[in-house]
């Protein structure tokens, strides 16, 4: 899964980030850079998914988007950004920096 370095390639190649959300912190990780659409994909089907009125399941939110996604490290970084996204409100429901 990974690839070795070359010269050339600079470390902002190599990081994919989730920004701080919700009073909860961000996530940066340390993968290619082209894994980062991916995971603003899943940040903002999350998001869609709090938003929504009349809730779908999560797990279907979850899946359509990574069905859209080539497997590999894409897939999983939506899927790592998914659930850092939901973690990051559930903790910030959990402190209680959400208004009800």
């Amino acid at each position: 899964m990974g690839r070795q370095l070359r010269a050339s390639d600079t470390p902002d190649a190599f990081l994919v980030h989730v920004l701080p959300a919700d009073g909860q912190p961000g996530l940066a990780l340390d993968w290619p850079e082209n894994c980062q659409g991916a995971a603003d994909a899943a940040v903002q089907r999350v998001e869609r998914w709090f938003s929504e009125r009349h809730k779908t399941n999560l797990w279907i939110a979850l899946q359509i988007g990574r069905a859209e996604l080539p497997s590999g490290m894409e897939s999983l970084a939506y899927e790592a950004a998914f659930l850092w996204r939901l973690q990051q409100r559930l903790m910030a429901n959990e402190s209680g920096l959400l208004e009800a």
